[in-house]
């Protein structure tokens, strides 16, 4: 199993000083980061498409491809995120009609890349901001489970996504969750840290450093794979930092120095 980390100039540098083992740099879509993106081993990219959230159907397939072919991306993900604003108001909605909806975006682009190199990707319940209005079903792991098995795609499991769509949905054992999801189709894993959102009460955001209490589960889904109770994926991705605005203020040197080496130990107990 590959061990990945955020593209930063923190961690590029960790790198390059020999601080930090990394396989491969998790980079965003962004044109304007090729320069980067050649000038380390083993970029890849991690796509921003969205399946649901009101967001079209067709996406770029020209730099779609173009990424394919020009870093070492192996799969083209989608984030699962059908929401009350995919239906019209006539529309019924319900488990079955929310795969559907799913599913007319993972097999857009299954049949323009193969349905075997398209992954899906839990979110976090609810989301707030762009997609406040998300479907619930769209996290329930039968459902994740129905849109994986009948389009023939992989699944990415993001960690900390599912702990808070637990939280949100009021479920209490994270791990019984995880569990429910298509583990038998994995093909990526995130994880990264969670902490309360100041601003706003009993709500936790993610991409921040791990603290214990998500070692541990980051040690209990590794142990999930290594035990053989999940597929082993191609890539364990670590979350943090990132370039941007919104993670300039959470790249911090001393959290990758220091949370990177264990991820990468980790990922090669495989």
């Amino acid at each position: 199993m590959k061990f990945a980390i955020n593209y930063s100039p923190q961690s590029l540098q960790l790198s390059r000083e020999g601080t930090i083992e990394v396989d491969l740099f998790k980079f965003p879509p962004w044109p304007d980061l090729l320069p980067d993106m050649r000038s380390v081993p083993g970029a890849y990219v991690h796509f921003d498409h969205i399946a649901g959230g009101g967001f079209p159907i067709e996406v770029d397939r020209a730099a779609t491809r173009r990424w394919l072919d020009e870093t070492e991306t192996r799969f083209v993900n989608t984030h699962l995120a059908v929401s009350a604003v995919d239906f019209a108001s006539d529309e019924t909605i319900s488990p079955e009609t929310v795969i559907e909806k799913a599913l007319a975006y993972v097999d857009y682009l299954g049949q323009h890349f193969g349905h075997d190199r398209v992954i899906v990707e839990n979110l976090r319940y609810p989301m707030p901001g762009w997609n406040q209005r998300m479907r619930a079903e769209i996290v329930d792991p039968q459902v994740i489970g129905e849109i994986v098995r009948r389009s023939g795609c992989g699944f990415l499991l993001d960690v900390a996504h599912a702990m808070l769509a637990c939280e949100g949905l009021g479920h209490v054992d994270a791990k019984a969750y995880m569990n429910a999801l298509p583990v038998d189709a994995l093909r990526e894993l995130h994880v990264v840290g969670i902490r309360p959102n100041a601003r706003a009460k009993g709500i936790r955001d993610d991409h921040f450093a791990l603290t214990e209490d998500d070692w541990l589960m980051t040690e209990w889904a590794v142990r999930q794979i290594r035990e053989g109770h999940w597929r082993v994926p191609e890539i364990l991705a670590f979350e943090y930092g990132g370039v941007g605005e919104r993670f300039a203020w959470r790249s911090e040197q001393e959290v990758i120095a220091e949370q990177a080496p264990r991820l990468l130990r980790l990922a090669r107990s495989i």
